[in-house]
């Protein structure tokens, strides 16, 4: 299953994260911090953090190549599971943390294990700070609810999201959710937002155009 797979809208999103928190970020020195392990002791720890959440990061998104769904990647399997535990434990409450789980959450349900891929979604949705991130999560906790046949929770939680951030992934899975649910009318309406909105963006809408001429006709 790729449903949880990073679309091009948002994977821009992603990638801008990623190059403005790398390991060449300029670490802030708290106020108070200096006088008791010293300026120098303190970057390098924050140094060493940032280092070790990122290694652990990269780490799952190499595993994250790996096809879960294959029952023989059962020891690959847990070693994903070990390592994001790991570095949820160690670095509570950073996004590399809730990204982590946002990993989890895709190989879980490409292994079939949906209430693991249910809870690290939620648990990335709480955490993650970033309005961009947040709404990725959202719109990836959406698209599982609709796959497991919870499309009303699914609309619901499309149609709360507030941020500006990917209008055309949240009306394009608005759309999808719609025609789940039998209401090809407005489905249309959604996707032709979908359309316009991606092609402001420059991004291609050849997938919401397949979507939209595989309505009913009078729809």
């Amino acid at each position: 299953m790729d449903y949880l797979k990073t679309d091009e809208e948002q994977g821009e999103a992603l990638k801008r994260w990623l190059v403005q928190n790398g390991l060449g970020l300029l670490i802030a020195v708290a106020v108070g911090v200096g006088s008791v392990l010293g300026y120098q002791q303190w970057q390098q720890y924050q140094i060493n953090q940032q280092s070790d959440a990122a290694g652990r990061y990269q780490e799952l998104i190499d595993l994250s190549a790996i096809d879960f769904s294959d029952q023989d990647t059962a020891s690959d399997y847990e070693r994903l599971l070990m390592v994001a535990d790991s570095l949820r434990r160690s670095h509570a409450g950073t996004n590399y943390a809730a990204l982590g789980a946002g990993i989890v959450a895709a190989q879980a349900a490409e292994r079939g294990d949906f209430d693991l891929a249910v809870s690290q979604l939620t648990y990335a949705e709480a955490e993650l700070e970033l309005s961009e991130l947040k709404t990725i999560a959202s719109l990836r906790l959406a698209r599982l609810e609709l796959e497991l046949g919870q499309g009303d929770a699914a609309l619901r939680r499309v149609r709360s999201i507030s941020a500006e951030f990917f209008k055309g992934s949240r009306s394009e899975l608005e759309g999808d959710i719609l025609v789940a649910l039998n209401k090809p009318l407005e489905a249309r309406k959604a996707y032709l937002r979908a359309q316009m909105s991606l092609s402001e963006a420059g991004l291609n809408t050849a997938v919401v155009d397949l979507k939209l001429s595989a309505l009913p006709e009078g729809s």
